[in-house]
């Protein structure tokens, strides 16, 4: 559909040779255009306005109070889905997402609401801060959808009067059983003890991905942990421009992993990785950081696999599978392709699956975190592609380690009755089954 500008790998990885994050000034932007090729909303719609450097114009507007900000100018800055495929190719070096957060967070500042906010956002930011409060109302979510309500109530116009349609749509099938253990220990040999990050919701919308990591992790002797008292990584917050309630997320989730004794903090979403990553450069903490390191489950899985450990072929066997990269695992540390590659190396060890790039991984999806849910106008056409690629891909399933893409994905698929959504599935689900 569209002609894509090349990986400059090479390219990339002389300009990002560096030590220590660096972050420009919002003015150093040189108007190049080489992100134009990579941005998503400025592909959908071919105007100036929709691209990172006119946004870049308008972030240093907000930051550096040169003059009123139009209506106009916020609309395009808050379309953009923050995938931040532009750092990966900005000659400038442009720390393009923490300028963003840093324009979200004074704009905030100076209003009482934000602009476009749903009348039930705080809510919903309230119900991930407070992981008990999440947890009660998902057994009113469960009961929604089991009752048959959630049938009923889609045939009447009061999801879209709400404007709560696109929300509903996104809902998995809910689990309410919370994990009850936070302890797994492995029957293995001990090799060691890791803990895992679960976030504010994949334990009620994404329960089976946690529970297939603990068996791998178990299977190739590790122990588990699972501390009660983590919470939400923070990640929606700061990009709405609410840092002090993602510093207070931040410092309660180091304070709960630093008084564990482990050997790594695993984590299954990879934007949850990406900003508990990104508590290192926070200055606003006052807080040491975390005391051990952070690794993505894939990438854990593949640097621990034990030699002797052969995965079984009768459930997956001349199966095939396409890998969508969330722009959380493949754009923000630039260079490190072996960061997404770990996904297709532990796949390529199950015997007889076949495995495959989804086309275009490069172009954000549109999740966006809450993105699809503000921007639907951006955020499903940019899907439509993505699902558009993965039938004509011919594979069996649709992986990704990031929730918010998984959902959105799903929630796309659910649309076709033909194809189910349950295509949409975490690799380490694929890797479990495979035991």
């Amino acid at each position: 559909m569209f002609d894509w500008m090349d990986d400059i790998t090479t390219y990339e990885a002389a300009l990002y040779d560096q030590s220590g994050p660096y972050i420009p000034e919002a003015s150093d932007c040189m108007r190049c255009g080489l992100c134009l090729s990579l941005c998503p909303t400025y592909k959908l719609v071919q105007i100036e306005e929709e691209s990172p450097r006119s946004r870049i114009r308008t972030i240093d507007k907000i930051i550096n109070d040169k003059g009123n900000l139009t209506a106009e100018e916020l609309g395009h800055l808050n379309n953009c889905t923050q995938c931040r495929a532009c750092e990966t190719i900005c000659p400038s070096q442009m720390a393009y997402g923490q300028l963003f957060d840093q324009a979200r967070e004074k704009l905030l500042s100076s209003q009482t609401t934000k602009p476009g906010t749903h009348f039930l956002a705080p809510l919903g930011f309230k119900l991930i801060e407070h992981k008990k409060l999440f947890s009660m109302v998902t057994v009113l979510l469960a009961g929604y959808q089991k009752s048959g309500l959630a049938t009923l109530v889609r045939k009447t116009p009061l999801l879209r009067l709400f404007k709560l349609d696109k929300a509903e749509a996104l809902l998995p099938e809910v689990t309410t059983q919370t994990l009850t253990d936070n302890y797994y220990p492995t029957s293995q040999e001990f090799r060691g003890t890791v803990a895992l990050f679960t976030g504010c919701i994949s334990e009620h919308f994404d329960q089976k991905t946690l529970l297939a990591s603990i068996k791998v992790l178990n299977t190739i002797g590790f122990t588990v942990l699972i501390p009660k008292t983590q919470g939400c990584c923070g990640a929606l917050h700061q990009h709405q421009g609410q840092s002090h309630i993602a510093d207070q997320l931040a410092t309660n989730n180091i304070n709960v992993f630093n008084t564990l004794t482990v050997d790594a903090i695993i984590y299954t979403s990879s934007a949850c990785g990406l900003m508990l990553k990104e508590y290192e450069l926070k200055d606003s903490l006052a807080i040491d950081k975390f005391n051990v390191p952070l690794m993505d489950i894939t990438e854990f899985l593949y640097m621990h696999w034990p030699e002797g450990l052969k995965l079984n072929d009768a459930a997956l066997s001349g199966k095939s599978v396409a890998v969508h990269e969330p722009c959380s695992q493949r754009n923000v540390s630039k260079v490190s392709e072996k960061k997404h590659q770990y996904v297709y190396s532990l796949l390529e060890k199950i015997p007889g699956l076949s495995v495959q790039a989804l086309k275009d991984n490069q172009i954000c999806c549109g999740a966006g975190g809450i993105h699809c849910l503000t921007h639907p106008e951006i955020a499903e056409p940019l899907r439509t592609i993505k699902l558009d690629h993965f039938q004509e891909s011919t594979a069996d399933y649709l992986v990704t380690t990031n929730i918010g893409c998984s959902l959105h994905l799903s929630s796309g698929l659910a649309l076709n009755k033909t194809v189910s959504s349950n295509k949409v599935i975490h690799p380490i689900v694929l890797i479990a089954e495979s035991i």
